[in-house]
């Protein structure tokens, strides 16, 4: 049995986001393409908590497979979701935890709806004797707290959240979660993302994920969004190849978007450019070329305003000696640590004096 999981798509009405509603389109599709048993959507499927009911019906019966079993839950967005809002025979909303023994799988599902003020932990509690260990999915939407923390202008705060402790008592065999809309796994613990970015915060692919019951697999799946958001600043340097240097990079950081053949025209991509240069209209040029099979966020053009032009054949020659001795620094990596560019451009602060 497939089971694919989706969360966080915050529709509103095709008026005012229907590049949410194509997203969750082609979830729908891609559960034809899969041979996909059962849909899970975990929390804040609507963006409020007055929910348009019937746009997504006439989407789900427009796209979705015949056989298709849907089950929701609500979100901390969409709380006051109900199963009477609903029509469709085969969408199943779960208003109170509820256990799911899936026939032809030996396995049982827990539905955990978003419930404020509440942990996971004390939602599981009462299905302890029931749940086999490792042999049962825990699908909720909240904060898993040993994860990294990405900050969250959206939805600032803790919500509903999940311990290791709670792990290591209860001992699920895989954890898919709604609520943080950065694709992401931890351990056992799997959040699909948001499949269609809500702002410029929500960069890269966009995804949902497949549970295959039978082997225990999951895999991660791209979802063709309308809009791919792309956030990227670069360092440039008066270097005798100083183009050369900025568009390798650029290279480089396209090439990590991973963003299939044919999907250039759904990326949005915001561009800094930091630094020194001996020619800012020639900087200009090159960012605009390379940038050409995509769209500038909010049509804002590259920021170049903290790229500075510099006219100094010996501080050039000593931008290139620190910048070796930066490269040749053993330094170490990780998120507690400033990456090697931030060390170059505070040392180069010094030696241009800014």
């Amino acid at each position: 049995m497939k089971i694919a999981i989706t969360a966080d798509n915050h529709l509103t009405s095709q008026d005012r986001n229907s590049e949410r509603f194509t997203a969750m389109e082609d979830i729908l599709h891609r559960c034809v393409e899969f041979e996909v048993d059962i849909l899970v959507i975990a929390g804040d499927l609507f963006d409020h908590a007055n929910p348009n009911y019937a746009e997504f019906e006439t989407l789900y019966s427009e796209h979705a497979p015949p056989d298709l079993n849907t089950f929701i839950i609500p979100g901390n967005h969409d709380h006051n979701l109900t199963g009477k809002g609903f029509i469709l025979d085969d969408v199943t909303v779960f208003t109170k935890p509820k256990v799911l023994s899936l026939e032809n799988a030996e396995i049982q599902i827990l539905f955990l709806p978003f419930r404020e003020g509440a942990t996971m932990g004390e939602e599981i509690a009462p299905f302890s004797e029931e749940l086999v260990p490792h042999r049962w999915v825990l699908i909720s939407h909240g904060d898993w707290i040993k994860g990294e923390k990405y900050a969250d202008p959206y939805e600032p705060g803790t919500y509903m959240p999940l311990s290791k402790i709670d792990l290591d008592s209860y001992k699920p065999f895989q954890v898919f979660l709604g609520h943080i809309h950065r694709p992401s796994n931890y351990e056992r613990v799997h959040y699909p993302g948001s499949p269609c970015p809500l702002d410029i915060t929500e960069t890269g692919l966009r995804r949902f994920l497949i549970f295959d019951t039978q082997n225990g697999k999951i895999t991660s799946h791209p979802v063709n969004s309308p809009i791919l958001y792309e956030e990227e600043t670069f360092l440039a340097l008066p270097l005798e190849n100083e183009l050369a240097y900025l568009e390798s990079q650029i290279k480089e950081r396209i090439h990590s978007w991973s963003i299939p053949e044919g999907w250039e025209d759904n990326v949005y991509v915001r561009v800094n450019v930091i630094g020194y240069t001996q020619n800012r209209a020639d900087i200009l040029g090159s960012v605009n070329l390379h940038f050409a099979p995509y769209h500038f966020y909010n049509q804002e053009g590259p920021d170049l305003s903290k790229l500075n032009y510099v006219d100094d054949p010996d501080r050039a020659h000593l931008t290139r000696q620190v910048k070796n001795w930066v490269e040749e620094l053993n330094w170490k990596t990780g998120s507690l640590y400033p990456g090697k560019d931030q060390i170059l451009i505070e040392a180069l602060k010094v030696v241009y004096g800014a």
